[in-house]
């Protein structure tokens, strides 16, 4: 039971950032990148900081860490990849709805690759991406550590915030 609810948690937390490969899905403005900010800009400012990302990240982190050991371990991170999958899967939905409504409105369409940051961000999740000490697991410091590549990949033009101009 309990993992079964911090999963439906963590799905949650990931559906409310699953509009970041859409750019503009469920909330924000219909600019690109307006639901990225309003789901990780914690301090509330209207750009990402890298603290804001880091304590998403922090977020992510304990929900998948099932037994509290400061670990993700194989089954965690399973289920971490399982959550990303089913996660992609709507998002991936929702573009195609997204595409067909833009064409019965006669727009165009931009196509699945137009915003590169969604992959950016679950390839973020993965054991490749965290696990600086190559020991099959994902401890919670290697995790935040982490967060400053993921923030200077995102941070397009340097300057220290992410904002739509990054996007």
């Amino acid at each position: 039971m309990k993992t079964t609810l911090i999963t439906a948690s963590a799905l949650a937390l990931m559906l409310a950032t699953g509009a970041i490969a859409q750019g503009n899905g469920g909330q924000g403005n219909g600019q690109r990148g307006a639901s990225f900010i309003a789901s990780w800009d914690m301090s509330q400012t209207g750009t990402v900081s890298l603290e804001d990302m880091q304590t998403r990240r922090g977020d992510l982190f304990d929900m998948f860490d099932h037994d509290g050991n400061g670990y993700l371990e194989a089954d965690e991170i399973t289920q971490m990849a399982e959550t990303v999958t089913a996660q992609g899967e709507l998002r991936l939905e929702r573009q195609a709805e997204n595409r067909a409504e833009r064409q019965g409105e006669g727009r165009r369409g931009q196509g699945q690759n137009a915003n590169p940051t969604g992959a950016i961000i679950h390839a973020a999740k993965s054991v490749e991406f965290n696990d600086a000490n190559g020991d099959g697991r994902i401890s919670r410091a290697e995790f935040l550590s982490a967060t400053e590549r993921l923030f200077a990949t995102l941070d397009r033009n340097g300057d220290g915030r992410i904002d739509l101009s990054d996007f």
